[in-house]
C-alpha cells in the first residue's frame, strides 16, 4: 500500500488494511517504529517490544525517561547497542471512523534518509510476518537493486 503523511504527520489506513494487524484493537493504542534500516521501519505492538528481551529494556527508557546506572562510568557501549534507544519510537494508532491511523513523532524528521521524500509512504508485510513502514523512496531504491 502506498499512501501520504497528512499535514498532521498521520498515516491513514483503510480498513481491509489494518483488519490484517491482530492487535490493532480498541480506540487508542500505544505501538511502536522499530528502525530495521534506513528508511525502513516495523511496526510492533507494545507486546511485541514489552516480550523482547532486547527491546523491554529500551521501552521502559524511552516511557519512564530513567534508569539505573549498572556500569562504570567509564565503560561504553558498541555504537550499534547505543543507538537501540534511539532507533525504537512510540507512537499512537488511533481508530476514528472511517479507518485507522498512525500519528507519527516529527522527532523521526531526523532519521529520514536523503533524497526521500519524508510524505510518502509504503507499508507492506514482510516475509517475517511483520508490518513495515518504508520511505516509498528507499523500498523503491531496494526494488531496483540487483
Amino acid at each position: 500500500m502506498h499512501t501520504t503523511v497528512d499535514s498532521s504527520n498521520r498515516i491513514v489506513l483503510p480498513k481491509d488494511f489494518s483488519d490484517h494487524i491482530p492487535w490493532m484493537t480498541g480506540e487508542v493504542s500505544l505501538a511502536w517504529l522499530f528502525l530495521v534500516a534506513p528508511g525502513r521501519y516495523r511496526l510492533l505492538s507494545d507486546e511485541e517490544v514489552q516480550g523482547n528481551s532486547h527491546l523491554q529494556p529500551v521501552r521502559m527508557v524511552v516511557l519512564d525517561g530513567k534508569v539505573e546506572t549498572t556500569t562504570e562510568p567509564t565503560y561504553r557501549e558498541a555504537l550499534k547497542d547505543a543507538a537501540l534507544v534511539a532507533r525504537l519510537v512510540p507512537v499512537t494508532v488511533a481508530h476514528p471512523k472511517p479507518g485507522w491511523r498512525i500519528s507519527l513523532p516529527r522527532e523521526l524528521d531526523a532519521f529520514v534518509p536523503p533524497d526521500c521524500n519524508p510524505k510518502k509512504i509504503s507499508i507492506l508485510l514482510s516475509l517475517e510476518g511483520y508490518w513495515e513502514v518504508w520511505y516509498t523512496d528507499v523500498l523503491r531504491d531496494a526494488v531496483f537493486q540487483t
